[in-house]
C-alpha cells in the first residue's frame, strides 16, 4: 500500500492541495519545494519529503499554504470556484452520459469506510501495529468526502474556516 501524501498535504495545507489537484499545479508545486527546500520539485520529490517530513516542516508547509492563499487572494484567483467548476464539468459528464461507474465507486468507498469504521468500533478490526489499516481508513474518509461533494456539492463553511483560521495566524499579537 502507497503512503498518502496527498491525504497529509490536505490536511496540512488545503490550499496547496486543492491546487495541486488542478490548473494550478505548477505553482503549488513550486511553493511546497521552496517551503521543504526541494531543489526542482516535482510531485515525486513532494511525496518523498512529504513522507519523512519532521513536525517543523509540516509547519513551514503550513505556512507555505498560508502564504499561497495570500497571494491566490491578491491576484484574485478563488480555488474554491476553481474546484467547483470541476466538480461541476464532472457533474455534468455524467448527466450526459449516464455511467454507472461514478456511482458503483461511490458505493464501493461509502461500504468500505463505513464497514471499516464499524470494525474498528466494534473491535473487530484491531489498529494496533497495523498502520496500513490506519492508512486506509484515511484514504477512504478522504475518497468518501470526495463522494459527498460530488453528489451533494460542498458548501462555503470550508472557506469560512480557512479564512478564518488566516485571520487568527497572521494577527499580531
Amino acid at each position: 500500500m502507497s503512503f498518502d501524501w496527498k491525504g497529509v498535504l490536505r490536511t496540512v495545507a488545503p490550499g496547496l492541495a486543492t491546487a495541486i489537484a488542478g490548473p494550478l499545479a505548477g505553482m503549488a508545486v513550486a511553493a511546497i519545494g521552496k517551503a521543504l527546500d526541494i531543489p526542482e520539485a516535482t510531485q515525486e520529490k513532494i511525496e518523498q519529503a512529504i513522507a519523512g517530513a519532521t513536525p517543523a516542516d509540516l509547519l513551514k508547509l503550513k505556512e507555505a499554504d498560508q502564504q499561497f492563499m495570500r497571494d491566490m487572494k491578491a491576484l484574485d484567483v478563488d480555488l474554491e470556484r476553481i474546484a467547483g467548476a470541476d466538480r461541476d464539468s464532472a457533474r455534468r459528464m455524467q448527466t450526459e452520459t449516464k455511467s454507472k461507474i461514478p456511482g458503483i465507486l461511490a458505493g464501493l468507498v461509502t461500504f468500505g469506510f463505513f464497514g471499516i469504521l464499524i470494525g474498528m468500533l466494534t473491535g473487530d478490526l484491531d489498529t494496533h501495529g497495523t498502520p496500513e489499516l490506519l492508512l486506509l481508513i484515511g484514504s477512504l474518509s478522504t475518497s468518501w468526502g470526495m463522494v459527498v461533494s460530488f453528489y451533494f456539492g460542498s458548501t462555503a463553511t470550508s472557506r469560512t474556516k480557512d479564512e478564518t483560521i488566516n485571520a487568527i495566524s497572521t494577527r499580531k499579537p
